[in-house]
């Protein structure tokens, strides 16, 4: 693929060690996370990216992108999830329109939310129906009256239940 004059690499880590200092040091734009990335995955990471201020956009980059995956990847918070089999262009696709403010994760279906659904307790249906529309986790602690902090140790539970570390390819 020919060089992107208006995409510029700031960085690159190849374990979550060497991850958080790079972050700080260049503030990307867009951050690419490798589903299996060493030590945690890339969907925890997501998590962890997304609560901090002034976040990078999220792609989850991945060898799979089954129905659970997507899922996992909105209630993370991610802004794209592109497969790795998929050409590079559609990488470069997904920088340029999370870097324009815009999410491009694949329909989520009914089928998808209910299959979901069925692997969470009740009581986090309406966390899962609230961060699959993107609503931000301060504002569902708002909604139903909780601390942000446990709407975010609610969401790491939800996404772990949706797509555990190493179920993944």
């Amino acid at each position: 693929m020919a060089p992107q004059p208006d995409l510029h690499l700031v960085g690159c880590a190849s374990n979550e060690a060497e991850l958080w200092p790079m972050l700080e040091r260049t503030e990307p734009i867009v951050a690419i996370l490798d589903l299996h990335h060493p030590g945690r995955d890339g969907l925890a990471l997501c998590l962890e990216l997304k609560r901090r201020p002034n976040p990078p956009r999220v792609v989850l980059y991945s060898a799979n992108t089954r129905p659970a995956l997507v899922v996992a990847a909105a209630v993370a918070g991610a802004d794209a999830i592109v497969g790795k089999s998929s050409p590079a262009a559609a990488l470069v696709e997904a920088i340029r329109t999370v870097a324009a403010n815009r999410r491009t994760i694949p329909p989520i279906t009914p089928r998808m939310r209910a299959d979901a659904a069925a692997k969470l307790d009740p009581r986090d249906h309406a966390i899962l129906a609230m961060r699959v529309a993107d609503t931000p986790p301060v504002e569902i602690a708002a909604t139903l009256g909780v601390p942000a902090a446990r709407i975010a140790r609610r969401i790491a539970t939800i996404v772990a239940r949706l797509e555990p570390l190493g179920s993944a390819a």
